[in-house]
């Protein structure tokens, strides 16, 4: 990120909260980690039982694939909330504040609108499955359970993107009304 110039407004890359990357980001990141490390030894354990003994735990599968999708969207929210997601940063990196500020407010408008039709979408395919009441193969789990992390996920997103757009909005006004001091556009 470029340093704001004089009499231009910092602009903190990320960072939603102190929390997102304080105590409770590095705490979900532990969890994460040891959710990962638990799915690997589970299949470590399950191909030595299955190519040593010939002996395989049923639902070691469907554990480590729901374990997966826990991860991977506790994660995304966490990203999005530190704004580490994937991003191409040419522009904001080299533009004024205002013009960076903008470009954030349309990557929180996308992101809002892309999260927020997802999280409808998922609670529509949700509520179908709850009231057919499947069941996964294996272990008989509810498989409002792992679609219903996805719901929670994209919802979350959705509401990190909207307080972002706030946030983003504010430092924005902010920085309009402020003179610009080189004197030229923004």
């Amino acid at each position: 990120m470029a340093i704001a110039a004089e009499g231009e407004p910092q602009i903190r890359k990320g960072r939603l909260a102190p929390s997102a990357s304080g105590k409770l980001g590095r705490a979900v990141e532990t969890v994460l980690g040891l959710v990962l490390i638990a799915i690997v030894l589970i299949n470590v354990g399950n191909a030595a039982g299955r190519y040593l003994f010939r002996f395989s735990v049923t639902g070691t599968d469907e554990i480590m694939v729901f374990g997966m999708i826990f991860i991977v969207v506790a994660g995304a929210v966490l990203a999005l909330a530190r704004r580490t997601h994937i991003a191409i940063d040419l522009v904001p990196t080299y533009a004024s504040a205002r013009t960076r500020l903008a470009v954030y407010l349309v990557h929180d408008v996308v992101t809002f609108a892309a999260t927020a039709y997802a999280t409808y979408a998922s609670y529509s395919f949700v509520s179908r499955i709850a009231a057919l009441g499947t069941k996964s193969m294996t272990l008989g789990v509810p498989m409002i359970v792992p679609h219903g992390a996805l719901l929670a996920g994209f919802a979350a997103m959705a509401l990190v993107s909207l307080v972002y757009f706030i946030r983003d909005g504010i430092a924005f006004a902010d920085a309009v009304r402020r003179p610009n001091p080189g004197g030229g556009a923004s």
